[in-house]
């Protein structure tokens, strides 16, 4: 059986949501995955992994969202 841990990627700059996943590969603890995204392990300097939340308010409960003079787009602060 195939288990992709469904997430999405946040660019900082803008706040630009894009969904993805984590393939789990045989052997790995799905649990471990999803604790390692939640802990932050996934992220780097430009982009947050979180989890798919739902609905769009619960959104901010993960990310720190930027101040708008820090966005280069159009700061819709989704995230």
């Amino acid at each position: 059986m195939k288990i992709k841990i469904l997430t999405h990627i946040i660019r900082l700059s803008d706040g630009h949501v894009m969904p993805d996943w984590i393939d789990v590969k045989m052997g790995q603890n799905p649990k471990d995955i999803k604790d390692a995204v939640k802990r932050g392990d996934y992220d780097t300097d430009n982009y947050s992994i979180r989890m798919r939340r739902y609905p769009i308010q619960k959104h901010e409960v993960d990310v720190e969202l930027w101040d708008e003079d820090r966005f280069i787009g159009s700061p819709r602060r989704m995230w």
